[in-house]
C-alpha cells in the first residue's frame, strides 16, 4: 500500500470511530482515493455507483421494507404473540421464550431486524414487566431476538451479499431457516437457565386446543413466508418478485382480513419504509465504489493472501475471518460491511473449501450478532428508544445471550449441513 492509500484507509476509520455518518465516510473515502490516484477518473465514481446501484436484484430491499411496515400495521403481530404464547408459554421463562419465538415468527415475513426488535419489542415489554420481568432484561430479550431478522428468510442482507457475491438470492434464502432456528434455540437455553435461576416469570398450562386455535389464527402471518418461499422455489418468480408479491399479501390482508390498515395509512406506511430504504441506498452506492476502487488497487487480493498466509490449518483461518466479521459488526452498519468485506473474505471461504451458500449464512449470522454489541448495537439503540432503558444497561443484560449467539455462530460455520440441508433435498 502507498501512502495515499493508507491515509485513506486510516481516514475513513478514524471517521467512522468519531461517530461521522456512514454514507459521508464512505463517500469521503472514495474521492480522496480518485483525487490522489493517477489512473482514477472522477466521473468513474459516478458511473461505478449507477451501474451497481441499478440492478434488478436490489430492488428487493425497498419492498421488503415495505413488506415489514405492513406486518408491523395489519395486525399479524399480535396474532404471532398469541401462538408464540401458547406454543411455548409452558416453559420456564414463557414471556420470554415467547418473544424470542415470536421474533424468529416475525423475521420470516418482515426480512428486518429492526422492525423485529420495534414490533415484538412495543407489545411484548408491558405484559412481560407485569409478569415479573425486569424492563431491562425484558428489552435485552427483544434486542438479541432481533438479530434473526436478518437471517430467517425472506432477508434485506441476504438479498445484499447475494448481489455483492454473485450468489444465489433463494439459495441463502433457503440455507438461513435452520441457522435461524439454531439461533432461536441458542437465546431460548440462555433465557430459560436465566429466569429459573433468578425465579422471573410464570408459566401457562400447554393445550394443544390452545396451540390450534391460535395457530389458525396466525396461518396468514405464515402464509406470506409460504409464498415467498414456494414461488421462489417453485420457479414461478424470482426474490425480486416475490418481495412485490409479498407486498401485494401484506395490503390484502391488512385492508380487507384483519382490517387493522385503512387506506389513509398507506402514505404514511410508504413514506416511513422510503424513509428507510433512502438510508441504506446511498450507503449501497458509495460503498460499491469504494470497493470497486479498493479492487482495482489490489487490496482485496492483497488481504486474501495475508489472510492465507497465516496458518495452514484451515479452522484457525476461518476463526480469524469470524474475529474480523465480529469486529466489523461492532464498529460498522451491516450493508456497507456486506459490500466492502465480501470481496475480501469470499475469495478466503472458497479458498478454504466452504461452500458459497454456507459461506454467506457465515457471515451474516456473524455480522448480526454486531446488531447487540456496541459501540454501533443497532438493536440495543431500537430496544432503548422503546424501553426508556440505557444502552449500556441493556448491552449488560444481553452478555449470556451474546454468548449463545457465539456458540450458534460456530455451530453453524464448522457444521455446514445447518445450512445446506434443504438444498441437498432440492437438488
Amino acid at each position: 500500500m502507498d501512502l495515499y492509500t493508507t491515509i485513506a484507509l486510516l481516514g475513513t476509520a478514524v471517521l467512522l470511530l468519531l461517530g461521522v455518518e456512514i454514507v459521508v465516510c464512505l463517500g469521503l473515502g472514495a474521492v480522496f482515493f480518485v483525487l490522489t490516484q493517477k489512473h482514477f477518473a472522477m466521473d468513474n465514481i459516478g458511473i461505478a455507483t449507477f451501474s451497481e446501484i441499478n440492478l434488478f436484484p436490489l430492488l428487493a430491499m425497498p419492498l421488503y421494507i415495505l413488506t415489514g411496515d405492513l406486518i408491523a400495521h395489519s395486525g399479524i403481530a399480535a396474532r404471532l404473540i398469541e401462538f408464540s404464547r401458547a406454543l411455548i408459554g409452558w416453559a420456564r421463562g414463557g414471556m420470554a421464550l415467547t418473544l424470542l419465538v415470536a421474533c424468529g415468527f416475525f423475521a420470516a415475513i418482515s426480512g428486518s431486524n429492526a422492525a423485529t426488535v420495534a414490533a415484538m419489542g412495543r407489545m411484548m415489554l408491558g405484559p412481560m414487566e407485569r409478569d415479573g420481568y425486569p424492563r431491562d432484561y425484558a428489552a435485552a430479550v427483544a434486542a438479541c431476538g432481533g438479530t434473526v431478522g436478518i437471517i430467517i428468510p425472506p432477508s434485506i442482507v441476504f438479498v445484499i451479499y447475494g448481489v455483492a457475491s454473485g450468489t444465489s438470492i433463494g439459495d441463502l434464502f433457503v440455507a438461513g431457516i435452520i441457522p435461524g432456528i439454531i439461533m432461536v434455540a441458542a437465546m431460548a437455553i440462555v433465557a430459560t437457565i436465566t429466569c429459573r435461576r433468578r425465579n422471573i416469570g410464570t408459566t401457562i398450562p400447554f393445550k394443544f386446543s390452545e396451540v390450534a386455535r391460535t395457530g389458525l389464527r396466525a396461518n396468514l402471518a405464515f402464509g406470506a413466508t409460504a409464498v415467498i418461499l414456494g414461488g421462489i422455489y417453485g420457479g414461478i418468480f424470482t426474490p425480486t418478485e416475490a418481495a412485490a408479491v409479498a407486498v401485494a399479501y401484506c395490503l390484502i390482508v391488512g385492508l380487507f382480513l384483519t382490517r387493522e390498515i385503512k387506506l389513509r395509512d398507506l402514505p404514511r406506511i410508504a413514506n416511513t419504509s422510503a424513509d428507510v430504504a433512502g438510508l441504506v441506498a446511498p450507503i449501497i452506492a458509495l460503498a460499491v465504489a469504494l470497493s470497486q476502487i479498493l479492487s482495482v488497487l489490489g487490496l482485496p487480493k492483497a488481504g486474501v493472501d495475508a489472510l492465507l498466509g497465516l496458518s495452514s490449518e484451515p479452522v484457525v483461518i476461518m476463526l480469524v475471518v469470524l474475529v474480523i466479521l465480529l469486529i466489523a459488526g461492532m464498529l460498522m452498519e451491516t450493508t456497507p460491511n456486506v459490500i466492502l468485506l465480501t470481496p475480501l473474505l469470499a475469495p478466503v471461504g472458497a479458498q478454504l473449501g466452504y461452500d458459497p451458500i454456507h459461506f454467506g449464512v457465515i457471515f451474516v449470522v456473524t455480522l448480526a450478532i454486531g446488531f447487540v454489541t456496541p459501540p454501533l448495537g443497532l438493536n440495543l439503540f431500537v430496544a432503548s428508544s422503546i424501553a426508556r432503558v440505557p444502552v449500556m444497561t441493556i448491552a449488560w443484560r444481553s452478555v449470556w445471550m451474546i454468548v449463545g449467539l457465539l456458540v450458534a455462530m460456530l455451530l453453524v460455520t464448522f457444521v455446514p449441513w445447518f445450512s445446506l440441508a434443504f438444498l441437498t433435498r432440492a437438488s
